[in-house]
């Protein structure tokens, strides 16, 4: 009887511990399947955020802002995940790569480093020109632009240093003034002090024109590239010579030498009558001269300096005296009278510009010096 009781009780202790076992293993399952699910969901959760960073990496790299940061990539670098494993990581990006025996080592990317406008750039690319690759990044060369380090059509290579050199132009011009003269031009039918502007004056000048290169900023070159030439005009003025004056008849005198002279009378005598030196008869206008002094021949007009006694007017060298020696003048009278009147005084003997007139047609038939 106790036997029996002692199975029947091992038979109640077995099903307890069969229902704990179950209990645990049921919240074992439970918590592996939630861990399980976590995990899947956290893997997802991963993924899909990496797609989008990678999304707005190259979104971001491929804009015209791309060059801003510090390394460039100019391809997708998840484009062969699903052949390959991720094996390249460069700023926290991880880059496709195949490994083992069957990578390809020619499609890797290429470091290129690129400077332009004052910055450094380190450009990972799969372009098959510098140019190319460039491009990608919208570099952009100006017309005069070139490239320092290698050609724009070169095929990028590892470590390859590109400069973008930025050639700029202005030009600066200088000016140089070429003052204009004045000419004086000799009128011989302009009388002394007389002036007429014939020409206006007008500056002339010289324009050089150079042109300044720059290269990132800094002048490297300065040439003359243009000239231009504006002729001076030179101012002309005309002026004369001529001398004249005005008589006391009004009379306008020209005459081109001017000799203050000693002036005195003579009438004919009865030795000479009115015998002259050159064989000419004498009469009012004709004087004796010393012939260095006045040459025989000449045409003069004496002009006198006293108020009370008017001038002798025309008259000709066509006699000398014994006594008429450097700067005297003897002027012929018909009379005495005419000679006393006179006297001995200092005359103005003015040479006649016009040597061809005929002085006693210009004289009266009385002495101009007796109108007074």
């Amino acid at each position: 009887m106790k036997k029996l009781d002692l199975n029947k009780k091992k038979k109640k202790l077995s099903f307890a511990s069969k229902a704990l076992i179950f209990a645990c293993v049921s919240m074992l399952a439970v918590a592996l399947s939630a861990v399980i699910a976590f995990r899947y969901s956290s893997a997802e959760a991963e993924k899909a955020i990496a797609e989008e960073d990678r999304s707005s990496i190259l979104l971001d790299l491929r804009s015209e802002d791309s060059i801003l940061g510090s390394t460039l990539i100019n391809y997708d670098p998840y484009e062969t995940e699903s052949d390959a494993e991720r094996s390249l990581d460069i700023d926290g990006i991880e880059i496709p790569g195949e490994t083992g025996k069957d990578a390809d080592l020619n499609d890797a990317p290429i470091n290129v480093v690129v400077n332009v406008d004052g910055h450094n750039y380190s450009l990972l690319t799969k372009a098959d020109t510098v140019g190319e690759a460039l491009e990608e990044q919208h570099i952009e060369l100006g017309p005069s632009d070139y490239l320092s380090g290698g050609d724009y059509s070169s095929a990028p290579e590892n470590g390859m240093a590109i400069s973008v050199i930025r050639v700029d132009r202005e030009t600066r011009t200088e000016v140089e003034t070429i003052p204009y003269e004045t000419v004086y031009v000799w009128d011989k039918d302009m009388y002394e002090g007389e002036e007429e502007v014939l020409t206006k004056g007008k500056n002339g000048s010289i324009t050089r024109t150079y042109t300044l290169t720059y290269e990132n900023g800094v002048l490297v070159s300065e040439e003359l590239s243009d000239v231009k030439r504006v002729e001076k005009t030179d101012k002309r003025i005309a002026y004369g010579s001529r001398s004249s004056f005005s008589n006391s008849r009004g009379e306008r005198i020209d005459y081109t030498q001017c000799i203050v002279c000693y002036g005195t009378v003579y009438i004919p005598d009865a030795k000479w009558g009115y015998q002259t030196y050159v064989g000419e008869r004498a009469r009012p206008g004709v004087i004796a001269v010393d012939p260095k002094v006045i040459p025989l021949g000449t045409k003069v007009y004496i002009e006198s300096v006293y108020p009370d006694i008017g001038d002798y007017g025309y008259a000709i060298a066509w006699d000398i005296g014994g006594h008429v020696k450097g700067n005297w003048v003897d002027m012929f009278a018909e009379n005495l009278e005419m000679a006393n009147l006179w006297g001995a005084r200092d005359v103005n003997v003015y040479i006649l510009e016009d040597q061809s007139i005929d002085i006693f047609a210009l004289r009266s038939d009385y002495f101009v010096w007796m109108e007074r």
